[in-house]
């Protein structure tokens, strides 16, 4: 291991930046109840893992998952150490078995209630796609009104600029009548249009 000043150096250098070095796990509560505050990640992904510490099986199920999950920042694994499924943490967040996993977005929002490992990982993965800004999502019951479309059309999925200009209708009814200018012809052809737009963006560096 790695310590003092040659760990320093090394962040430096590269290697490993601090920021990158993902949280330890720890132990929320041994049976009593908890504030899920406490162990929301707000920039990324919380992982609350509940088990009964006196099972060797279980023991092996979280090394396994602290294995499996993402070595970074993003995610927060916690655990929830049960006696049984009687213990008032337990019946706080309605754990019937264990291993149970509840894996919540940044938003304290449950991604998934689950004990297969590859949901939660997948859970995890959709978590850290999930967008700084509290957006209206295409299922939710507003977004019909919100996007001015029918929920059949709203299957398709919306571009993330489109749902984070939806918090101000405003500028979102400004820019319906800019895209509709930028994909008709005018003055200049829609291929005309999409020239001059990828040139603007190649020069202010923008991937769009």
């Amino acid at each position: 291991m790695i310590v003092g000043l040659g760990a320093c150096l090394l962040a430096i250098s590269g290697g490993v930046r601090a920021q990158d070095k993902p949280d330890k796990p720890q132990v929320v509560s041994r049976g009593d109840r908890f504030e899920l505050l406490r162990v929301l990640k707000f920039e990324g992904t919380a992982v609350v893992l509940f088990i009964n510490d006196t099972s060797a099986m279980e023991k092996q199920f979280l090394a396994d998952l602290e294995q499996q999950l993402p070595q970074d920042d993003k995610t927060r694994l916690s655990i929830v150490q049960l006696k049984d499924t009687n213990a008032p943490v337990a019946q706080q967040y309605q754990i019937n078995t264990t291993p149970t996993a509840i894996v919540y977005d940044r938003f304290g929002r449950t991604l998934s209630r689950t004990s297969d490992p590859k949901e939660i990982l997948a859970a995890v993965r959709k978590g850290h796609l999930m967008a700084r800004i509290k957006w209206i999502d295409e299922d939710d019951p507003k977004a019909p009104e919100v996007y001015g479309a029918p929920p059949e059309a709203l299957k398709h999925g919306l571009p993330g600029i489109v749902k984070t200009m939806a918090l101000r209708p405003e500028a979102y009814k400004m820019f319906n009548i800019m895209s509709e200018m930028h994909f008709t012809d005018g003055f200049l052809k829609r291929r005309e249009h999409e020239m001059v737009a990828a040139y603007v963006s190649a020069l202010n560096r923008c991937k769009f």
